[in-house]
């Protein structure tokens, strides 16, 4: 597919935040989507739909009912100078539309108009039919003279959208667009007045659904979740890069051995798409909350997680294992487990599918002596 050689084109890269869903972005949103260089006559239009299957021509119907509900009238004609169709864009993943648009830079007049969605897009990353609707809602809105709100904005006219319908800041842009009255027949065309805009919409790179177990066995963190707009994922690990990961059919699934509690971190090219941290691969630590030295031994008074594996060592030595603990676990140390010494002594926590928690350093005492903390 060629483009038209005189492109204006407005791209946008997002930059996620370390949730892993939809951005929560309504201060970021234009209150008035923005307009662009051209619109039609009047606040309607009409538009051939040269669809070959009943699927996207449901698609497109329901994309101009959202419009016509909002305000700008959308009519199916046998012919008509805006097209509306679906294609194979294979060739670039990375785009899930476009509108080409053809007006007199004087006037504003259209004089023909290409409005295309993805399938290609849609099948690999799993659109589901009403995002599909959202896209063509898009694209039809560029055709009707509104242009992108911000890249995080809660918009259908969203650079990267593929979550939002017809919101009211776009009905205020195509308000805007169409204030006025104009009469285009009165102004003949002069083809050098004549200019091609294409306006695109981006994939919105994404990772979603992140899943992370641990292996005990292999030392392994497993991954899985699912990614939009991405064919390769750069995984690193305390900042160096570990591995390259490829996503097939918007899903991905691998074990990464390494040592240490470091931040992972999933990158398309130099975007962080996402952070994942040991306090979601690994066990918490446990929290000492009292600790009490008698002639016969040590009471500890711990806080930890539900039905985890508690093990306390001397010296990297196991010497006390409550399995099954309860959130708050009182454990008691012979003097005959510790030798009479309470020095080197460590206790560590583990759930399942999570790794061992970092090791806590429990305080030396002397007979008689309480310590007690407070969190």
């Amino acid at each position: 597919m060629r483009f038209p050689k005189r492109i204006f084109s407005t791209l946008a890269t997002i930059s996620l935040t370390t949730s892993f869903g939809l951005l929560s972005a309504n201060a970021s949103t234009k209150a008035t989507t923005p307009m662009l260089g051209y619109r039609y006559d009047k606040q309607a239009a009409n538009y051939q739909d040269l669809s070959s299957s009943d699927y996207y021509k449901d698609v497109w119907n329901n994309a101009t009912a959202s419009w016509k509900k909002a305000g700008f009238t959308w009519t199916k004609a046998a012919t008509a100078k805006t097209t509306v169709s679906s294609y194979d864009g294979s060739f670039d993943m990375t785009l899930a539309g476009y509108n080409s648009v053809s007006y007199n830079k004087s006037t504003g007049e259209i004089t023909s108009s290409k409005v295309r969605i993805n399938r290609a897009v849609f099948e690999k990353y799993n659109y589901t039919k009403a995002e599909r609707t959202n896209v063509a809602e898009h694209e039809l809105g560029h055709a009707l003279g509104i242009g992108h709100n911000n890249t995080d904005s809660v918009s259908v006219m969203n650079p990267a959208n593929r979550y939002y319908t017809i919101q009211a800041c776009d009905i205020n842009g195509m308000k805007a667009r169409y204030a006025t009255t104009t009469t285009f027949d009165s102004v003949p065309n002069n083809p050098g007045e004549i200019i091609t805009v294409t306006e695109y919409l981006h994939v919105q790179p994404k990772i979603t659904n992140i899943t992370t177990n641990y292996s005990s066995q292999s030392h392994s963190l497993i991954l899985k979740g699912r990614a939009i707009g991405i064919e390769h994922l750069t995984l690193t690990y305390q900042g160096k890069k570990v591995r390259t990961v490829n996503v097939k059919s918007g899903q991905f699934k691998f074990a990464q051995q390494f040592k240490g509690y470091g931040d992972f971190k999933l990158m398309k090219g130099q975007q962080v798409l996402a952070t994942i941290p040991s306090q979601q691969y690994a066990t918490p630590k446990v929290k000492v909350t009292s600790a009490e030295r008698t002639t016969k031994g040590i009471y500890y008074t711990l806080i930890g997680s539900r039905d985890a594996t508690i093990n306390i060592a001397q010296n990297g030595q196991v010497i006390k294992t409550i399995k099954n603990a309860s959130a708050t676990t009182k454990v008691f140390i012979p003097n005959a487990k510790i030798k009479n010494s309470t020095r080197g002594l460590t206790v560590t926590q583990r759930v399942t599918n999570k790794k061992t928690s970092q090791a806590v350093q429990l305080p030396p005492l002397k007979v008689n002596i309480k310590q007690v903390t407070n969190f």
